[in-house]
């Protein structure tokens, strides 16, 4: 058993962090939509690795985010040290580099500190709560949910939250898209067969842009 005082190692704990290249590559829509089956997998299986802990009447985002804390106490009470506060500094800080140097996530030249700060905090949300399972998945299900996140990170997504979409808990992922000289961020909802909104980076799927003229008005909360 891993004693409290045992030094944090990011070669021994944070190895499948270190792959991830944040936010790249930016992707055709035809790329793009060439993925969106495995995506959807990965995101099938996030989906199935919370079931056991989603209650009756709970949402499945507040199962990921109650995972987090009794993945933190159980860790805790097994001894194992606090290895997802490193893991956070970690994610942050290369996601923050990543988002300043990708500018297609953000249809521009320049990218604001605010807009940097926000793809970097969520990296490093997920990046804890994989690393805070980890040290204490002996005490709980053997398939670390997080880790599905982690895998669309290393795809160069960013992923974001399950969100009510047209009134269903759906998880969404945005893509970085390249169109000639243009730069879009790609809106993929759980389930879609190809893309079909985008929206400006900082809107968070408000105030959608239909790529197909017959699509399906869509609402996001």
């Amino acid at each position: 058993m891993s004693q409290p005082n045992e030094t944090f190692s990011i070669n021994d704990h944070l190895s499948k962090l270190k792959s991830i290249k944040y936010f790249v590559p930016a992707r055709t829509i035809d790329e793009a939509n060439s993925i969106l089956q495995k995506v959807n997998e990965i995101i099938d299986n996030y989906v199935k690795a919370l079931a056991p802990w989603q209650k009756d009447s709970g949402t499945i985002q507040h199962a990921s985010d109650s995972l987090w804390d009794l993945a933190r106490i159980a860790a805790v009470k097994a001894g194992k040290p606090n290895n997802w506060d490193a893991a956070w500094d970690y994610a942050w800080k290369e996601a923050s580099y990543s988002a300043r140097d990708n500018y297609g996530w953000y249809g521009g030249s320049y990218v604001s500190g605010e807009s940097a700060r926000d793809a970097a905090r969520d990296a490093a949300k997920y990046a804890a709560r994989y690393i805070a399972y980890e040290s204490a998945k002996d005490k709980l299900q053997p398939t670390n949910p997080f880790s599905f996140v982690i895998d669309l990170y290393s795809m160069g997504l960013r992923p974001t939250y399950f969100r009510k979409v047209n009134e269903q808990e759906k998880f969404i992922v945005d893509f970085s898209l390249k169109d000639g000289n243009k730069f879009l961020t790609g809106c993929h909802v759980h389930g879609d067969k190809e893309i079909l909104f985008t929206h400006k980076w900082t809107e968070y799927c408000t105030n959608l842009v239909s790529l197909k003229g017959d699509a399906s008005p869509r609402t996001v909360a």
